[in-house]
Order: structure tokens, then C-alpha cells, then sequence
């Protein structure tokens, strides 16, 4: 029987690290480019950091090159013909507000006073009077027409004292002729019926026409 003995040493084996002189190295490789890109990180948001910094400084200046040229302004004295020309404008746009608001009253005055006389005029026509033309102004009104005869102008009449517009009113005046009939000149042709012109005036008869037509039947 025989017996092996192991004259080698384990104290005498070569040791293998595990952080040797290469893995040593190659972590130091590692480290020094992780710190490589984290300094130009930081050298990027510095650079950033300073342009923002560099555009508020110039916004900053501006602002205040701005407040200093408003403050000199502030502190000159007012143009006097600024002033002058401010207040003749001033002057000119109230007066043509004056301007305005009096032709609107009296163009609302004329639509809203001469309109119910108009509808009372349409309303009381009669058969057998027609209105060759009518005159309404302020205090004064003028009808002229023809009547076939003299009881259908006083109808026409009655009827248009009945229109709340004409209520109370009376006329100062009336002219009524007879008008020749068309066969007094002896030719021979068969004469139309005769017919009354007239002329109907309230609040006198001189007056300007502020509105005029004509109504025929």
C-alpha cells in the first residue's frame, strides 16, 4: 500500500487578486470619463446659466434706458401749442356733438310729428274729393283738392276732424270756386259735370311748404 504526499506548498502557488493591476486600471479609465462627461454637463448648464444671465442684464438695461427717457419726458415743460391745438379739437368735437344730437331731435321731430297727419290724410279719403297737394308744418297746414260738390267737401271734412291727428283743429280759412266745365268753350263736344276747387288752411296762409304730396282720386 502506498501513500502520495503533496511536497508543494499552497503558501508557494501564485495568488490571483480579484482587483488586480489591470481592473484596477480599467475602473480608473471608467471614472475618469464618467467625470469627463459630467464636468462638460455641467460646463453645457453653465453656458446656458450665463446667456440667460447676459439677455436679463440687456432686458434690465433696456427697461431702464426706457424709464430714464419717459422720467426726461415727464420733466419737460407742455408744448403750449400742443396745448392749444388739444382744446381746438376738443372744442370742435363738442360742437359737432351739439350738431349731431340737434339734427337727430329734428329729424326724429319730423318723423314722429308729420307721420300721424299723413296717416290721417290716407285715412279720411272720400269718394269724390281728391287732394291735389297739402302743405304740413309746424302751426300750419294747407289742403288743396277737388270735390265733385260742395256736400262731399264738408263730408271729407267731418271725416278728417275725426282722425286723432286733425282732432281740435280748425281751419282759419277756405277758398272753394267752381270750376267751368270742360264744353263752356262751344265746341260742341258733350261737357264733363262741373266741380269745386278748394283750399283748406289752418294757422294762416303765408307759410314755407315743410312737406308737400299729392293724393288724387
Amino acid at each position: 500500500m502506498s501513500q502520495q504526499i503533496n511536497l508543494i506548498s499552497p503558501l508557494l502557488l501564485k495568488k490571483r487578486y480579484v482587483f488586480g493591476l489591470r481592473e484596477m486600471a480599467l475602473g480608473l479609465v471608467v471614472i475618469l470619463a464618467g467625470a469627463l462627461v459630467w464636468g462638460g454637463v455641467l460646463h453645457y448648464q453653465a453656458g446656458g446659466l450665463e446667456t440667460r444671465a447676459a439677455q436679463q442684464e440687456a432686458l434690465q438695461t433696456a427697461a431702464q434706458q426706457e424709464l430714464d427717457q419717459l422720467v426726461t419726458a415727464a420733466s419737460r415743460p407742455v408744448s403750449a401749442l400742443l396745448t392749444a391745438r388739444v382744446k381746438a379739437t376738443q372744442s370742435q368735437v363738442m360742437q359737432r356733438e351739439v350738431l349731431l344730437a340737434s339734427i337727430g331731435g329734428t329729424i326724429e321731430q319730423a318723423a314722429t310729428g308729420f307721420s300721424p297727419h299723413m296717416r290721417a290724410l290716407a285715412h279720411s279719403s272720400t269718394e269724390g274729393v281728391w287732394l291735389n297737394g297739402f302743405t304740413l308744418a309746424q302751426g300750419h297746414v294747407a289742403l288743396k283738392g277737388s270735390a265733385l260738390n260742395a256736400g262731399l267737401l264738408t263730408a271729407y271734412m267731418e271725416r278728417l276732424g275725426e282722425q286723432a291727428a286733425f282732432a281740435g283743429m280748425r281751419f282759419s280759412g277756405m277758398d272753394a270756386t267752381l270750376a267751368p266745365s270742360a264744353g263752356e268753350g262751344g265746341s260742341g263736344s258733350p261737357s264733363s259735370p262741373e266741380y269745386v276747387n278748394f283750399a283748406l288752411y289752418s294757422g294762416g296762409r303765408e307759410k314755407p311748404a315743410d312737406q308737400g304730396g299729392l293724393h288724387g282720386r
